[in-house]
């Protein structure tokens, strides 16, 4: 079965899609990215990425003005041929095609990637809960800008693997700022939830930023404020965040065990919100699309 991508301005068969060997985004990184789930054939929380993505083209100043529309008719056309069920749709725009300098040319038309993949997650990951391991956040200082510089986090997420947990929390100056690839959570007491400030420090993630509004309408207490390792290894609970998992229990964090290894009580009540939450947002996007 054929898989279609979009690459600058043409839908064509995924493994013919080339770039140059001169583009910015392989040679510096120099480029941005947003990765946007696919829930029962919807989008899910597309306004949200694509502000996110504008932004972080504002950050590193490439010129190019995106058009909402446009995108979400390219994605839509890319879920149907390729027939996406459950996944997620990758977008990366580059500074384009110069000479190798590291100044910005002074003339130059940005790359734009869009293409899909199909997911599969193993449902025994939210009933187990994962294991998560605390290294030291060796980033540089603008993880706000979603670029696709990720050495750190590959190498933060292979060493998580390596020693057997789902992921690698952060630690930036005794505290915890987020995971490899997902937002950090700690639950104190049954209704306050901590998770990091939106700073130069993380990436605002997009469930993040859903999860937080869902929590605050349904009573939780959340404080955007950063918590260090003690704090995590004495939280009644703990959970992360991001795209492709939705919410997804902590139970060890590096060997200390938290809501008695498995799953806690409000950790299922917050899965429960939010897959709430995704469901109705089908169901309305299915009814708007009838009516």
């Amino acid at each position: 079965m054929k898989n279609i991508t979009y690459l600058n301005n043409r839908f064509i068969d995924h493994s013919k899609a080339k770039i140059s060997v001169e583009d910015r985004g392989f040679l510096f990184a120099d480029s941005i990215y947003e990765l946007i789930s696919v829930h029962e054939n919807e989008i899910i929380d597309f306004d949200q990425h694509l502000d996110r993505l504008v932004k972080s083209i504002k950050k590193i100043k490439i010129k190019y003005k995106t058009n909402k529309n446009n995108f979400k008719k390219v994605i839509k056309k890319l879920i149907t041929v390729n027939k996406i069920v459950n996944g997620y749709i990758y977008i990366q725009i580059t500074r384009g095609v110069a000479e190798r300098k590291h100044e910005f040319p002074k003339t130059y038309k940005p790359t734009i990637l869009i293409f899909t993949k199909h997911l599969n997650i193993d449902k025994k990951l939210y009933k187990k809960g994962v294991k998560v391991i605390t290294i030291p956040d060796l980033r540089w200082l603008r993880r706000d800008i979603k670029t696709t510089s990720l050495l750190p986090n590959v190498l933060s997420k292979q060493l998580a693997i390596e020693k057997n947990a789902f992921e690698s929390w952060l630690i930036d100056n005794g505290y915890i700022t987020e995971g490899s690839a997902s937002n950090a959570w700690i639950i104190k007491n049954s209704n306050t939830i901590l998770t990091h400030p939106a700073n130069n420090k993380i990436l605002k993630g997009v469930t993040r930023d859903t999860l937080i509004k869902i929590l605050k309408k349904n009573g939780f207490n959340i404080k955007e404020k950063p918590f260090n390792l003690i704090e995590a290894k004495n939280s009644k609970e703990a959970f992360l965040t991001s795209s492709t998992m939705s919410v997804l229990p902590v139970i060890k964090i590096d060997n200390y065990y938290i809501s008695k290894g498995k799953p806690g009580d409000i950790t299922k009540k917050i899965m429960n919100l939010y897959n709430n939450y995704i469901n109705k947002k089908n169901s309305l996007d299915k009814e708007l699309k009838i009516a």
